[in-house]
């Protein structure tokens, strides 16, 4: 699920220009007597610490303990639910051959809906809020069972279980697809690397459109949080596979990653609201706010 080649999303990038930049000025700064060394110090030390930083991923710098916010919220997602899938296995020629097609044919089944609006147009359904890491899910409800025997067919790859969004406006494009099985530990994509995961104790309730999940897709909810919106809380969930497949979008953390540090609040963090019972009508579980 790894990627050989790290790519930093541009929000990070330009964080990290923003730090060298600050220490640059705090540096250039008059000080007293004996202090332009210490500044000087500091600011080396910023810029090596920027520089070493350029090459990691969100989620790689939450693993080697950052605590001074350099993530942005990003470990704070996970919660469990990022799964290591540990450095990328081999692919044989003949899969390699198969998985290319799959992946073609997985990216224009997602721009078949090109925004929310093209989504609601073509029966597609909300469920829940906007999360960061994840996008606004669009359910397809033809695709809930996924394929009989796990396998990605063609006819498979064509009937995601959702679409996945960068917003919940009517022009917010689309970032991803979601894809489901009600089999054990689905064949899927072609090769060893796509890794399903199942989520527990996440707070579902009937909409007039559906199924809603009030408290965010992958909020792993209490009986009491879930009480609180009207929902009932489903124990487990059949096995799910995120695929970043929409140019643009490509997740640093791979095709399969279920959380993608390139899907950010509009403020360029991963930060939620404390307590989701409190998102009520808005569509984002972001702090910032923002809809």
């Amino acid at each position: 699920m790894r990627r050989t080649r790290i790519i930093v999303p541009a929000a990070l990038a330009a964080l990290l220009t923003l730090g060298v930049v600050a220490g640059t000025a705090a540096a250039a700064r008059p000080g007293h007597e004996g202090g332009d060394s210490k500044q000087n110090a500091k600011h080396s030390h910023k810029k090596a610490k920027a520089k070493a930083m350029a090459g990691m991923t969100a989620a790689e710098m939450a693993a080697m303990g950052h605590t001074d916010g350099d993530d942005r919220g990003f470990a704070a997602l996970a919660n469990g639910e990022q799964h290591g899938h540990g450095f990328t296995q081999a692919v044989s020629k003949e899969d390699r051959a198969l998985l290319a097609h799959q992946m073609q044919l997985a990216r224009e089944t997602a721009l078949r809906y090109p925004t929310v609006a093209a989504a609601e147009a073509g029966g597609l359904h909300r469920a829940g809020p906007f999360s960061p890491g994840l996008g606004a899910h669009y359910i397809n409800y033809a695709g809930a069972a996924g394929s009989a025997d796990g396998a990605m067919s063609d006819d498979a790859i064509r009937q995601p279980l959702a679409w996945m969004y960068e917003g919940t406006h009517p022009d917010s494009r689309v970032i991803g697809l979601f894809y489901g099985s009600t089999v054990k530990n689905p064949e899927g994509f072609a090769g060893p690397n796509d890794t399903w995961h199942q989520h527990s104790d996440v707070c579902i309730k009937p909409s007039p459109t559906g199924i809603d999940s009030p408290l965010g897709a992958d909020h792993d909810a209490t009986k009491k949080q879930c009480d609180a919106v009207g929902g009932t809380l489903l124990k487990r969930t059949q096995y799910l596979l995120h695929t970043w497949v929409v140019p643009g979008w490509e997740s640093p953390e791979g095709v399969y990653a279920h959380l993608s540090s390139a899907v950010t609040c509009d403020d360029g963090t991963y930060e939620t609201i404390k307590d989701v019972t409190k998102v009520g009508s808005k569509t984002t579980i972001c702090a910032d706010g923002t809809e």
